[in-house]
């Protein structure tokens, strides 16, 4: 039986008033090689590992950010060569400062898939992952993520261009593709949804998917720092329950404490109507 006493709401609840946040730290890290920018410096991998370096610069990282977020979001994309002793240390880390850690997988395949990725994914310490609905297997992977008490999170609307294709101008059962999938979140007690914050995402969109995913849904907002999603369109209607993940922005700036320090007090200050 599920505690929902113990569900990804109260804990992202509980996180969000005792941080005064609604800010998500996004951690995508890429290595001096990878690309041209955005990379981190090469002094963290000077005589150690990848998965050394990477995660002496996570310890720097959380120290300067952990008074003002609520939420964690580290991209999996960045951090699969981790092993599982290393997952778990990061996220002792996470929940020792009273965060929320957020797994970026978006994974979605068959039901027997998806069970032992949530499986392994519990293991390694986070509290929720997000999730992609392509594969059509909503209903059982949500009951899937809370066997193992995981929280999941559905993409529902992302802002990337060729989204609309799938997401806004398809339809299904006579809904739009969001409008489906925030209507099965709530039926099913899914724990959050994923909803762009630039591009062709409205604020109608964001209302009419609050309405179908219900008060109680998270709703996890990317778009926010670089790509400069408009803010008080978000936190009007996003609901009371969103989380503004914010990625590159804090990371690769040049002072991580200040920066974060400055996107908590400006989503403060629109959500508190100052």
């Amino acid at each position: 039986m599920i505690d929902y006493d113990n569900n990804f709401l109260k804990k992202y609840q509980k996180a969000k008033d005792e941080k005064d946040s609604i800010l998500c730290a996004g951690f995508d890290p890429a290595i001096p090689n990878q690309r041209d920018k955005n990379t981190l410096s090469e002094k963290y991998f000077e005589n150690v590992s990848i998965e050394e370096g990477i995660l002496v610069f996570f310890e720097e990282f959380l120290e300067s950010v952990q008074d003002y977020c609520c939420a964690v979001k580290p991209n999996n994309q960045y951090i699969f060569h981790f092993g599982l002793k290393t997952y778990q240390k990061m996220n002792k880390m996470i929940h020792k400062q009273g965060l929320v850690s957020i797994l970026d997988q978006k994974i979605g395949d068959i039901g027997s898939s998806n069970e032992a990725g949530f499986y392994w994914m519990n293991e390694m310490g986070f509290d929720a992952v997000t999730y992609s609905p392509f594969a059509g297997n909503i209903i059982e992977s949500i009951n899937s993520a809370h066997k193992v008490g995981m929280g999941h999170i559905t993409l529902t609307l992302m802002s990337n261009p060729d989204a609309i294709y799938f997401m806004k101008d398809s339809v299904i059962e006579g809904q739009k593709g969001y409008e489906f999938i925030a209507k099965m979140i709530n039926e099913h007690k899914g724990d959050g949804i994923v909803v762009g914050a630039t591009g062709h995402v409205t604020q109608d969109d964001l209302q009419r998917i609050r309405n179908l995913a219900g008060n109680d849904t998270v709703m996890l907002v990317p778009g926010i720092g670089k790509q400069q999603g408009d803010l008080k369109k978000v936190i009007h209607f996003g609901g009371e329950n969103i989380l503004l993940n914010v990625g590159r922005a804090i990371l690769y700036s040049d002072n991580l404490k200040e920066s974060a320090e400055n996107y908590n007090s400006k989503f403060n200050d629109v959500r508190k109507g100052k």
